[in-house]
């Protein structure tokens, strides 16, 4: 597999407080964070999402070729492709780490941890909700059923494999204390790994702080996190998750999944990298191909200025930016574009000047010296900004640059 390590980490921001040793000091991160990519799963239960299984062979190809260690591919015991899936990613990629979901809370609970162990999967994650307003609405079930299913579903599994994982989902409405027994329980039945997920995106990164550092006393494992993005907040709470000790990180491409997503696992891998100097195994620089197809694959459209892996990420429009940025692009940037596989653009409005004019000419591959006609086509930029509701279009400005030249 290709890693970061087979090529010099970029250089992180020059921001002194993030290494200063009073925040380090409260910082406790696991020995080897895992990146774990769920595009398969939850990326797939984004309302707009439907992937076909070359789809889902080729975002799984993509993601082990950017060095993501650990895939999460799906329900093989809901569904055919799924199974599929696992089966040809383990064949073809026999290093790729990939986990299968089984429902423990379902009539067919054994039969889905059977089909998920017989798919070939790495890891089997066994999933329960514990939230009381889940047990009572949805399952129906009591606390003390809800444990000793749980429990149940671990030892069968664990009789068959060794890496089974226990999720009780909708953890950040749990009672803590029952979350803790939970915990215990599950791991004294032989589960190696217990996870903290906030399903209805409410946590806020101290709360994520606390119920992780509870995780990881209680279970004595290492715990996974897995954060949705209703409040914005599932970036903030995946890092607060790894400061707390968590060992594992959920995420998927650009943030796809049921409502408003999930940890955009590019944003994650970046942060821990480049803010954090923690290695994840991840090659940067392939983030925005992955993110480019995972788009077009999908069908959900990357937003320009969506970070990392946006065509506009790293756009500069004001005149002083884009001149600091050719006197030197640290000056207006925290790294350069080319780290994470993306490039520089430039824009043009009512307040464009000379340098601006320039630098989007060189970008549409037009080198123009002449200072008058530049000045003069400056004029024009700025006279036509002024009346339309965009900034001025690649086509715009040739024709303004045609007519310029020919006036001169």
């Amino acid at each position: 597999m290709t890693t970061a390590n087979d090529k010099a980490v970029p250089s992180a921001p020059a921001c002194p407080a993030n290494s200063d040793p009073q925040v380090r000091s409260e910082q406790v991160f696991a020995p080897n964070l895992i990146l774990n990519d769920c595009t398969l799963r939850e990326g797939e239960q984004a309302s707009e999402v439907n992937l076909s299984f070359d789809d889902r062979l080729r975002i799984a190809e993509a993601l082990y070729t950017a060095g993501i260690p650990q895939i999460q591919a799906g329900y093989p015991g809901r569904s055919a492709i799924d199974f599929k899936t696992i089966g040809e990613i383990k064949r073809r990629f026999p290093l790729c780490i990939v986990e299968a979901v089984a429902q423990a809370f379902q009539k067919d609970w054994k039969e889905q941890i059977d089909i998920a162990i017989d798919s070939g999967a790495d890891w089997v994650d066994l999933m329960y909700p514990i939230s009381d307003a889940r047990l009572k609405l949805v399952q129906r079930v009591t606390r003390e059923q809800m444990l000793e299913r749980s429990v149940e579903a671990v030892s069968y599994a664990c009789r068959r494999m060794g890496n089974v994982r226990f999720a009780p989902t909708d953890t950040g409405r749990t009672d803590l204390d029952f979350l803790d027994t939970v915990y215990r329980e599950v791991v004294r039945a032989g589960a190696k790994r217990v996870t903290v997920a906030d399903t209805v995106g409410g946590l806020h990164p101290r709360a994520v702080a606390l119920i992780v550092r509870r995780a990881v006393a209680a279970g004595g494992v290492p715990v996974q996190a897995h954060f949705h993005d209703d409040f914005g907040l599932a970036l903030a709470n995946s890092l607060a998750a790894a400061e707390a000790g968590a060992t594992i990180l959920d995420g998927t491409v650009t943030g796809i999944g049921e409502r408003a997503g999930n940890t955009p696992i590019e944003e994650l891998a970046s942060a821990l990298t480049l803010l954090y100097g923690i290695e994840t195994g991840v090659r940067l620089d392939a983030l925005a191909g992955v993110a480019k197809l995972v788009g077009e694959l999908s069908n959900v459209a990357i937003p320009e200025h969506k970070a990392i892996v946006g065509s506009h990420a790293f756009s500069h429009k004001l005149e002083a930016h884009i001149m600091g940025v050719e006197i030197n692009p640290s000056v207006y940037e925290p790294v350069p574009p080319e780290t994470f596989g993306n490039s520089r653009h430039i824009e043009l409005g009512r307040s464009s000047g000379p340098h601006g004019v320039r630098g989007r000419l060189r970008q549409v591959g037009i080198t123009i010296e002449d200072a008058q006609v530049i000045d003069a086509l400056v004029a024009e930029v700025r006279r036509t900004a002024e009346n339309q509701r965009h900034s001025v279009t690649d086509r715009q400005l040739i024709d303004l640059l045609e007519r310029t030249q020919s006036a001169n």
